[in-house]
């Protein structure tokens, strides 16, 4: 059996510059004094002329555009986020499907392996003190969450943490051995190379992406080894889907199953996961490439603020009053954020490295036993205020009518 490390890598090394905290813009915003002093220039000399600045800018990103070939690779941040979502869409209805709801059914040191096997993501606790301060539903069905869980971080360390896994290594076209380790060697090139000019480093993992993925003759005149590497990349699912059945502690997640029939359909939809991941990690890498990180619950600070694109609650933290969770400690992150650091932009003007935004986290605050309540007492009372208020009280009707 294939073992889920305990604590899974989030990075392939340390970023050469810090994960920001708020959501990268893809634009350049100007101060307010350099906007005063625009307006001053066009009203003097017309919008015929441009500044300096501005011209360096819009020179360094045409050089850019030339350098990289970016028009045959163009997506922007939201379609790389709608093939991102895909795949977690994906996997949130199979692990509704296929995992356990409540983890109670496993003995201690299988709860405590899983709750291990996420460090990072979920607070390192026992389940005994752990369940009663998740929202009630995520509690009962804390299977679900885990496998999801698992199945985005093994996505993160099997692809986008090892972006040259599918290249064989091979010495000569027919050479009928291949090199398991050649993926291996050529990131720690990538790694040194990052270390010497993360720019650079960056843009030399972009073009060689671009180049073993240019499958049809609208990324290069010949697709041959695109098509070839597109080939392995069909080839892997499978054993990335059994190699993840078979894991401990994955495989305790898993629901009893009645016939042959439904065992082989969990496997193929799981296979299908993984084809929706590679698509969207060769998206990553032949768009915006960077340094691919996770946000745990580290990343995101710890305590949940408010909703953002950095950040949302998942589904089982529904409330009447969503205010109900600002302020809270995380408890789960679900589903990580992903974010590229020194990502090369694309057709923005402003060369310099940037974090991108892929998707945001989803994320469990802590649930404290009688708030419920005690926010369903605060409705009703302004309510009860609200009706119960004198229509010839000048007061009210002053307000009311502000």
């Amino acid at each position: 059996m294939v073992e889920t490390r305990s604590a899974l890598k989030r990075k392939a090394m340390e970023v050469l510059h810090p994960v920001p905290l708020e959501p990268a813009t893809s634009h350049y915003w100007k101060t307010q004094k350099e906007m005063e002093t625009e307006i001053e220039f066009r009203s003097k000399y017309g919008g015929g002329f441009i500044q300096r600045p501005d011209y360096h800018r819009l020179l360094g990103g045409v050089t850019q555009l030339i350098r990289e070939g970016a028009a045959e690779w163009a997506f922007d941040s939201d379609g790389l986020r709608s093939f991102y979502w895909e795949m977690f869409t994906y996997s949130r209805y199979w692990c509704s499907q296929y995992s356990i709801s409540d983890i109670d059914v496993l003995s201690d040191d299988q709860i405590r392996r899983l709750i291990s096997s996420v460090d990072g993501f979920c607070v390192q606790m026992d389940w005994a003190r752990l369940r009663p301060i998740l929202p009630p539903t995520a509690a009962e069905r804390f299977g679900e969450v885990l496998g999801e869980l698992l199945i985005y971080l093994t996505v993160h360390e099997r692809l986008f943490e090892n972006p040259f896994w599918y290249f064989d290594g091979k010495v000569a076209p027919d050479d009928p051995d291949e090199d398991p380790k050649f993926g291996s060697k050529l990131k720690h090139l990538f790694d040194e190379f990052y270390k010497t000019n993360p720019t650079y480093g960056v843009l030399w993992k972009m073009q060689t992406q671009r180049l073993a993925n240019s499958n049809n003759r609208h990324y290069g005149p010949n697709p041959e080894y695109g098509q070839y590497n597109a080939e392995r990349h069909e080839a892997a699912l499978a054993g990335f889907a059994d190699d993840l059945l078979a894991s401990e502690p994955f495989c305790w997640l898993l629901k009893e199953l009645d016939t042959s029939e439904l065992v082989s359909k969990r496997r193929d939809d799981l296979i299908d996961i993984f084809r929706k991941a590679v698509r969207a990690m060769i998206k990553c890498e032949t768009w915006i490439n960077g340094q691919p990180v996770l946000r745990g619950i580290k990343e995101l600070g710890g305590i949940f603020h408010d909703r953002s694109k950095l950040v949302g609650l998942h589904p089982y933290c529904w409330r009447p009053r969503m205010d109900f969770w600002k302020g809270r400690k995380i408890l789960v992150v679900s589903r990580p954020g992903l974010v590229y650091v020194d990502s090369i932009n694309g057709y923005s003007p402003d060369t310099s490295p940037r974090a991108r935004e892929i998707i945001g986290a989803e994320v469990l605050p802590m649930y404290i036993l009688g708030d419920d309540a005690e926010t369903q007492n605060k409705m009703e009372e302004d309510t009860e205020v609200e009706d119960k208020q004198d229509e010839d009280d000048e007061e009210y009707v002053q307000g009311r009518s502000d």
